[in-house]
Order: structure tokens, then sequence, then C-alpha cells
């Protein structure tokens, strides 16, 4: 006779180690296309993320704000417990559609910016041509 007395215990850990190690999507409901540039390095996921899509909807962390006013008093609260010196635990996370015009999406960056955050820029690497 096997015992599965404890099969039930093992699945539960099971779940819960997986679903601590995977990578949740904050925003699968943003549509964007990432602008391209040739020099870029890898950085590690911040805490916040603001995507402004081809319509110039912003979302933070996945969630639509109305407006660019609405998304600083959004970060204030999320940003004034950050160590001014922790550029990391200000850094925010902005993905733009690469189809948006510089007045479109500047105001955001201004936002981020004057809510105390460090703008944290995510594209592709452009290839270039030897």
């Amino acid at each position: 006779m096997v015992p599965i007395a404890s099969m039930g215990d093992i699945a539960f850990l099971l779940i819960i180690f997986f679903m601590l190690c995977s990578n949740f999507v904050k925003e699968k409901n943003v549509e964007y296309k990432k602008p391209m540039a040739t020099d870029l390095t890898a950085i590690e996921d911040s805490g916040l993320s603001v995507a402004v899509d081809k319509k110039g909807e912003i979302y933070l962390d996945g969630k639509s704000i109305a407006d660019s006013d609405a998304l600083k008093s959004a970060l204030e609260p999320r940003l004034k417990d950050k160590d001014a010196k922790d550029q990391k635990g200000r850094s925010v996370m902005f993905k733009c559609d690469k189809t948006l015009v510089k007045t479109q999406f500047e105001p955001v960056l201004e936002a981020i910016v004057g809510a105390g955050g460090i703008v944290v820029a995510v594209g592709d690497k452009k290839k270039t041509n030897p």
C-alpha cells in the first residue's frame, strides 16, 4: 500500500513554489510596439510600470489612468517612502508605443519625474549594419 496522506500537502507546496517563481504579467491588456534603439542595456524589472498604448491611453501597473496629472498623483505616494539615493526603488519602467509622437508621451515622462521617479525606458535592440 502506498501512503498518500501527504500527497495533498506536497501538491499544495508545489503550487505555492511555482507561483512564487513565475513572472506575473502586469500589463497583459496593454498593446504597444516597443521602439528600436542601437544602444540598449539590460535592466532588472522595477516595482512600478507605466505604459502608453497606441491610442495614447496611460496605464499604471496595468490599470488605466485618466491623464498625466492623475498618474503623478498615483505615483507620488508610492515613491515618497523611497530613499532618494535608491535608484532601483525609484525607477519606473516606461513602456510606450513606437508610433506615438513626442507631444503624446512627454507629459507622462514629466509626471513620472515630477512624482520623484527615475524613468527607465523599454525598447528592442536595433540591428546595425556593419
